[in-house]
This record gives structure tokens, C-alpha cells and sequence, in this order.
């Protein structure tokens, strides 16, 4: 299931670029003492749109008026529980700080969910782990993108290790094969550091819907709970 969430204040905001923690925040206050019951793994993936009257600097996102923050789970529950808890926090008059303003919840919908074709295009970076890294805090060894080898086995290694993680179950991958339709490396600041990510469009070719629909519905790549993975369906 799929919502878009409208978060509005009252004046322009200035947000530092390393955004997402604030965000990650807003997500324990919706879903509240459940957040830490999901562990490690959240079983959910969102991103956030700053509008186009946003301004992108170097440090900064200046004169931010409304955001739409867009949340996907695949899992019912999880579904459920966001939007109740949305919908009490709106019902609260609850609002969240957000760069130097405030924001408030102006409402929650539905979004529908298209037929997946295999084709996907980010609407947030994805972050992928390198196979056999050693350290931890070297940003090129420990992440990967489509332009470097063995890429494609270390997206399926992270594919197959979140749906174990989410699923509780292993699931059968024969063939797998990653596409690329115009991709870009992009360095992204979280929290205080930098992670090494890839936007743009590709193809997955695999036989397993399973797997198609659980990266459409839960994200691609890692730390899909800290705002990055979030997929839309592409065109041919």
C-alpha cells in the first residue's frame, strides 16, 4: 500500500541537506512505540518531494513551503498503523520541526499502485552494500553502483537479505539481471557522513514476481527506512 502524506508551515523553511534524520523522527512519532519493534529492518520505504518553488544550495533546501512525503509497504499492518497514526497526530494538531519551521499535517491519501513491468525509475537515491567490504567507514569500498563490477550480485545480496529480514523466509532467485536505462552516482550527506547512491532508470529481468513486487512494494537497495529506495514504475 501506497500514501502521500502533505506537510505545510506557515513560512518558507530553510533545511539543511542532511534532511533525512528529521524525517526518520517523524516516523517514530507516527508510529510510536512500535517503530523500535521493527528492528534494524523497517518493513516500509518513503521519500520526501520539497516542491518545485525549492531551492537546492550546497548545505541547504531554501524557501520549502509543502512537502509530500511518500510511504510503501507491502505489508498490511504496517499500512494500517501509519495511517492511523498520521491521522492521530493530524487530529492532535501535532507538528514537526523541519529545518527552521514547523510543519503540520495537512492530509494523508491513498496513492494507487501501478501494474510493475520490471522497469523502475528512483525517486529517491538507492543505496547499495559491496559484497565482501571490509570497512565500514570508507564510503567507495563499502557501496557500490551500476558502474562497477559485481554490482548485480550485490543488489540481489541485498534484495534477498531485506526480504528475509522482512519476510521471515527465504525466497528462490534462478535468474536475475540488472538493466541499466540511464543511471548517475550521487553522494548523499546522512547524518554528518556521506553515502554513495545512484538515481535514474533501469530493468530488472527476473522470473520471480516475488521479488519485483517486493522491491515496488518495500524499496530497493538498503536503509530504505531512512529515506532511500523509493520506486516508481517506469516506461518502456
Amino acid at each position: 500500500m501506497r500514501f502521500i502524506v502533505k506537510l505545510k508551515s506557515a513560512k518558507a523553511s530553510m533545511i539543511d541537506i542532511d534532511y533525512r534524520r528529521r524525517f526518520i523522527s517523524f516516523m517514530k512519532a507516527v508510529f510510536g512505540e512500535n517503530f523500535n519493534k521493527f528492528g534494524e529492518t523497517k518493513p516500509y520505504v518513503f521519500c520526501v518531494y520539497f516542491g518545485r518553488e525549492a531551492k537546492f544550495r550546497k548545505e541547504s533546501i531554501e524557501n520549502v513551503k509543502e512537502i509530500n512525503l511518500r510511504f510503501s509497504t507491502g505489508d498490511f499492518s504496517t499500512a494500517i498503523t501509519f495511517y492511523n497514526g498520521v491521522l492521530k497526530l493530524k487530529k492532535e494538531g501535532y507538528t514537526h520541526k523541519i529545518g527552521d519551521s514547523e510543519f503540520r499535517i495537512e492530509w494523508i491519501k491513498k496513492e494507487d499502485e501501478k501494474e510493475f513491468n520490471g522497469i523502475f525509475k528512483t525517486l529517491c537515491p538507492v543505496i547499495v552494500e559491496r559484497i565482501g567490504f571490509e570497512n565500514l567507514k570508507d564510503v567507495e569500498e563499502r557501496y557500490i553502483t551500476p558502474d562497477e563490477k559485481d554490482f548485480e550480485i550485490s543488489l540481489l545480496e541485498n534484495i534477498l537479505r531485506r526480504y528475509r529480514s522482512i519476510k521471515g523466509k527465504e525466497t528462490e532467485v534462478k535468474n536475475f539481471k540488472f538493466i541499466d536505462l540511464g543511471t548517475k552516482k550521487v553522494y548523499i550527506k546522512h547524518y554528518g557522513g556521506y553515502l554513495k547512491g545512484f538515481l535514474g532508470k533501469f530493468k530488472i529481468e527476473t522470473e520471480s514476481n516475488e521479488i519485483l513486487k517486493f522491491i515496488y512494494d518495500f524499496g530497493v537497495g538498503l536503509r530504505t527506512g531512512q529515506g532511500f529506495g523509493y520506486l516508481e514504475v517506469g516506461n518502456d
